[in-house]
């Protein structure tokens, strides 16, 4: 094997995802069968199927909400079991739900960091600051002082986009993100995701 070939092999090992196999059964269905999936640094990929074709329960299964029955996840070449999403936010995913899963009359800020360990409310301002650099990073736009009840919801969808990103999130999965969005909202949206899918 050649130079080239040892780095072409290399990068193919720890690729960001893997999905090898991966089959997830309910009672009288099979949501996910035998799924195979790779993601490379920079891509972006949408998931399409009619409803009940399976498409939330295979990114459930990734974000470690759902185990599979069957099959393989390779995250960064590492073989990963994830029980619960904490375990897989650990591994550098997040993800954004369509129904969002935010405190209303609380502001941007303390949403980001609920149930964050070791982020005490006295680093408010510490956690306001950094929000406000991973906005400009993505012209996300997002006020960490505004309560969510002001926000409209596509300004909603961006502070779950922050979230993820602040809690370190290297793989991004959006579930059916536009459903909720003006054809404004989505191009923003699209324009946010290729400045992340640049920046590789």
């Amino acid at each position: 094997m050649g130079i080239a070939e040892n780095v072409q092999a290399e990068k193919f090992q720890n690729l960001p995802l893997e999905l090898k196999g991966i089959t997830k059964k309910f009672p009288g269905i099979i949501a996910n069968d035998n799924v195979e999936f790779t993601l490379r640094e920079g891509e972006i990929h949408t998931i399409l199927g009619e409803n009940g074709a399976g498409k939330s329960t295979l990114m459930n299964i990734i974000a470690g909400l759902y185990p599979a029955d069957a099959g393989e996840i390779k995250v960064f070449g590492e073989p990963v079991n994830f029980t619960n999403p904490r375990q897989a936010i650990e591994k550098s995913i997040g993800m954004v739900f369509q129904h969002f899963m935010l405190v209303r009359n609380h502001t941007v800020a303390e949403n980001i960091i609920l149930g964050m360990p070791g982020v005490a409310a006295l680093e408010l301002k510490k956690v306001q600051q950094q929000i406000r650099e991973i906005s400009e990073r993505y012209d996300l736009f997002v006020d960490p002082e505004k309560k969510i009840q002001e926000l409209s919801v596509g300004e909603q969808q961006r502070v779950e986009i922050v979230k993820v990103l602040f809690r370190g999130a290297r793989i991004l999965i959006l579930d059916e993100p536009t459903a909720v969005l003006t054809p404004q909202e989505s191009n923003a949206l699209y324009e946010i995701m290729q400045r992340m899918a640049d920046e590789k």
